[in-house]
């Protein structure tokens, strides 16, 4: 509006955008984005009012001034008019349009918005350098802005706004600029180390990458940048602690279900940029899994939305979608279970409605891609979707963690009370949930302790029934032992015996092969370790 009315108008709006900002009812984040837009929508603006780039750079200007937007947004304007009047893009004009790139997502973390840019940019062979002068800005950055433009980089690779050879290209150029770059950042060789120590981490370069180094470099200089990769990557880099963190509070999330917990956990890594890993690992880990834990998972997504921005949830379905070749080697209905995932995610409003039309179309235009794509589609508009979608794990799969427990606590009770061993057997086949047998154990296992000497064979008669039956695993059984066991010492304040009961019904266990040989000495001596301590 500024802009079609002059001057006047301008500084009208410089005064009400710093009001806004000044009482908090616009926060830095919101102005970047909306300056992002109005740059975005220059060409369209210039065809009412002819002087739209003069003014639109010049309100820039004084924002930047007032120190409301990045110095960037007048160049990104010039750059934008120039596009707009077909000029031929140069080195510089592609540097100065990474500079501010790099800004706008330092500020807004946009991996979206960021794509988009490059890709109306349409850099073509001066890619490398536009990956170059991302990488360039991030010398001059703390640590952890450094670490976010090295995963904005990747970000760029997987959303295919550039491509691996060009990442490449644009390190080997970074490279080639040492000289220049040390004068600014005396310590641009190790951040250069880090930035390629962190990019092979990610898989955007390839290893081989630290054998041309010291051909690019010199000698020294290259063997001091592969020196610091490899040290680097033997720390090991923050995002390999973090994948390794995800992975035991996910495994112990399918193992325990609460979704609160759990949330609560990850956020208190406080890697909110690496969100998309934690979605990667959610996604990846539940195609191993059963319906009912895939529900779990679906749920938990939604439960993260408190957690990470709309963007970590974008990248972490994109990412899984890139991998789905190698993915189906392990899971041949992988398609149709990560088209489930998507949809529900939609429902659940976790991703938009739009998600697969932001999808990169080289992902999603053949192969495996293309399968998914197709199934979504069919899951999002046919008839009566959204209820659909909503149990597409199954009606049974939504049942609760509490519901569960409250439903094996009855049956164990009442096992207990009448003594009814295939009727016991039966109603835990029809709670249809295999994933949580460590409950029926850990629940049997304490109604005996309370219970004397004749509950402790029917504890153990009941598991053993259940396990050849084939309703309850070998593991849910050593998993569900192993929960009893730690629950001993609250138990113990109940029930004085509680210790010498346990280690009966761990004995008559060892005696029946309820529990495995590799896992046998190992409970035992934290069977004795709980003992001791109760």
């Amino acid at each position: 509006r500024a802009v079609e009315g002059g001057e006047k108008e301008m500084r009208m709006a410089l005064a009400l955008l710093k009001e806004l900002q000044k009482t908090r009812v616009m926060d830095h984040v919101q102005l970047t984005k909306g300056m992002g837009r109005a740059v975005a929508g220059l060409p369209d603006l210039c065809l009412d009012v002819p002087s739209a780039a003069e003014r639109l750079r010049t309100l820039a200007d004084w924002l930047a001034f007032e120190d409301l937007v990045s110095p960037s947004f007048e160049q990104a304007v010039q750059r934008k008019a120039a596009q707009g009047r077909g000029t031929p893009l140069t080195p510089e004009a592609v540097g100065m349009h990474a500079v501010h790139v790099a800004e706008e997502y330092l500020v807004c973390e946009s991996g979206r918005d960021a794509a988009q840019s490059i890709e109306e940019l349409n850099a073509g062979d001066l890619a490398a350098d536009l990956v170059c002068r991302v990488l360039a800005v991030s010398l001059e950055k703390p640590q952890r802005e450094r670490d976010m433009l090295c995963t904005l980089v990747s970000s760029l690779v997987q959303r295919g706004a550039v491509d691996s050879a060009q990442v490449e290209a644009g390190v080997d150029l970074l490279v080639k600029q040492l000289d220049d770059l040390l004068i600014d950042a005396p310590k641009a060789v190790e951040y250069v180390g880090g930035i390629v120590a962190h990019l092979v981490e990610d898989h955007v370069l390839p290893e081989g990458i630290l054998a041309s180094l010291p051909l690019v470099a010199g000698g020294e200089r290259g063997g001091k940048i592969a020196e610091v990769v490899n040290g680097q990557l033997k720390l090991p880099l923050p995002i390999t602690a973090h994948k390794k963190q995800v992975r035991a509070i996910l495994e112990d999330f399918f193992a325990n279900p609460d979704c609160k917990e759990t949330a609560e956990q990850l956020e208190g890594l406080k890697e909110g940029r690496f969100g998309h890993e934690v979605v990667k690992r959610v996604l990846v880990m539940s195609l191993e899994k059963k319906d009912a834990e895939r529900e779990m998972a679906s749920v938990l997504l939604s439960g993260l939305t408190r957690v990470y921005g709309s963007e970590q949830f974008f990248e972490g379905f994109i990412r899984t979608l890139r991998g789905i070749e190698d993915l189906a080697l392990d899971t041949p209905n992988v398609c149709a279970v990560l088209a489930n995932f998507i949809a529900r995610a939609i429902a659940d409003d976790v991703l938009p409605p739009v998600f697969m039309s932001l999808v990169p179309k080289r992902i999603v235009e053949s192969g495996r891609g293309k399968e998914v794509a197709a199934l979504v589609k069919g899951l999002v508009e046919q008839h009566g979707s959204s209820a659909r979608i909503m149990n597409v794990w199954g009606v049974g799969s939504r049942r609760s963690v509490e519901e569960l427990k409250e439903s094996v606590r009855a049956l164990v009770e009442e096992y207990y009370v009448e003594g009814e061993l295939e009727e016991a057997v039966r109603c835990v086949r029809e709670l249809g949930v295999p994933h949580f047998g460590h409950e029926v154990v850990k629940r049997a296992v304490y109604r005996a302790v309370e219970g004397g000497e004749g509950a402790l064979a029917k504890a153990c008669a009941l598991i053993a029934a259940l396990v050849r039956a084939g309703a309850l695993e070998g593991a849910q059984v050593t998993k569900g032992m192993s929960r009893a066991l730690r629950g001993l010492p609250d138990l113990c304040l109940d029930v004085p015996m509680a210790a010498e009961r346990m280690d009966s019904v761990i004995a008559q266990g060892v005696r029946e092969g309820l529990l495995s040989e590799e896992f046998k000495q190992r409970l035992e001596e934290m069977a004795g370790s709980v003992i001791k301590v109760a």
